[in-house]
């Protein structure tokens, strides 16, 4: 692994003379390298095991993983070129850096087929992508004087993700829940992908879910009707072959977000301190299982959505008549569009109100300092998701499986009061 970067300061040249009453400085750069990555592998994936176990009181010896002992670096060649720049005596100071990533020998837990009766999805360097985008970072003191001073930094950061190859043969590689499969990893589209069969909303006249089809028919659901009869198509009222997720699901919605960034303030008056940092994400969107859950009908607890069911001919909703035992309409049985929601978001992260007490008081205990404050963190969000906290995930942080909500509980908010002490 390699890497080499150069910088160009023009502020310093005889030219820039003339633009210093605008700009206190401005500096050029670009860099270059290679690096290697092995995050997600675990300490024996390129080792093959037997593990013991009992069948009918008797010891077994059984094939447990299928290793792979030609697992190498994921390889990443990274280009950054940016420019940094101070403005008015650097009373504004910031910095704009596009970057493009290209990713080989990918990482990836590759399905089997059924027939090579191995127990388990083998870890293998296959496929490439690339993340390009661009970040912007601006930093100013706009007021600073003796007793008051405010100073702030605002960062916006652009990423469009996409897998240009897999494994050859291999279209497209899913990743399932302990419930379901609601994520894809597909070529030209980003990681993670949202996996769905797409719904169309509610039948106003018979209070159904409507489904569409890998073929784009829509099809109704009805629980109450006998199983022969429970899925028509919704042109003609015939009997229509049930859906199948395996083959009616599709790549529906990014879950990774165009859009990331932050804003920090800090005021200061006197002994007094505040700083709140907000941070957003926006352009992706996050699986909501948890609504399939809470609108499940097999006689689980159900959230007051179901208010707005469908209950005569002519009502408009997206919650369909409600069926005892109905766990398909709302996406228990299988993921739907419906409960793909935006998860875009702008939260208050993080909190702190402190106050110094005077060197004067202190000395008299023979402290040097004391600071008393208090913090909050994920204190507040403004959102348009449902559920409890967009930023979470039921799979942890895998990057196939990211934006899945399902019974998760959201960040908590913490509170805290304290002194800092220096003797």
């Amino acid at each position: 692994f390699y890497s080499f970067s150069g910088a160009w300061d023009v502020a310093k040249e005889g030219f820039f003379a003339g633009a210093t009453k605008v700009f206190s400085s401005l500096k050029l750069r670009a860099s270059y390298g290679k690096v290697g990555n092995i995050g997600g592998i675990g300490d024996f994936e390129s080792y093959s095991f037997f593990s013991p176990g009992q069948y009918n009181g008797g010891a077994t010896l059984g094939f447990s993983q299928a290793g792979n002992n030609r697992l190498t670096w994921e390889t990443s060649k990274k280009l950054d070129v940016g420019f940094t720049f101070g403005l008015f005596n650097d009373l504004i100071t910031g910095e704009f850096t596009y970057y493009n990533n290209d990713i080989d020998d990918l990482l990836l837990s590759v399905p089997n087929s059924l027939s090579t009766g191995l127990p388990n999805r083998i870890f293998q360097n296959v496929g490439t992508m690339f993340n390009k985008g661009t970040e912007i970072t601006l930093n100013s003191t706009p007021i600073k004087n003796k007793d008051f001073q405010w100073t702030t930094s605002f960062n916006l950061a652009y990423n469009k993700n996409r897998v240009t190859s897999l494994v050859p043969g291999v279209d497209f590689i899913t990743t399932a829940t302990s419930l379901e499969t609601p994520s894809i990893t597909t070529l030209n589209k980003p990681v993670g992908y949202l996996y769905v069969v797409e719904s169309r909303g509610v039948d106003a006249a018979t209070g159904r879910r409507v489904f569409v089809n890998a073929a784009g028919r829509e099809i109704l659901y009805d629980h109450s009707a006998a199983v022969a009869n429970r899925w028509t198509y919704r042109d003609n009222g015939q009997v229509a072959p049930a859906i199948n997720p395996g083959l009616d699901q599709k790549a529906y919605k990014n879950t990774n977000p165009k859009f990331v960034g932050g804003f920090d303030n800090t005021f200061r008056y006197k002994s007094f301190e505040l700083n709140a940092l907000i941070t957003f994400q926006a352009g992706f969107y996050v699986y909501n299982g948890t609504r399939a859950s809470v609108l499940d009908q097999r006689f689980w607890n159900s959230t007051k959505t179901v208010l707005n069911r469908w209950q005569k001919p002519g009502d408009v909703t997206n919650i369909p008549r409600l069926v005892y035992a109905d766990n398909t309409s709302n996406g228990s049985a299988f993921p739907i569009s419906e409960n793909a929601q935006k998860g875009d978001f702008a939260k208050l992260r993080n909190m702190t109100l402190s106050y110094s007490l005077p060197s004067q008081l202190l000395a008299r205990a023979s402290i040097s300092s004391m600071r008393v404050y208090f913090s909050a963190q994920n204190l507040a969000i403004i959102t348009d998701y449902e559920g409890p906290d967009p930023e979470v995930s039921s799979n942890g942080n895998g990057n196939t499986n990211q934006g899945v909500d399902r019974n998760t509980v959201a960040n908590g908010r913490v509170l805290t009061i304290g002194v800092n002490i220096g003797l």
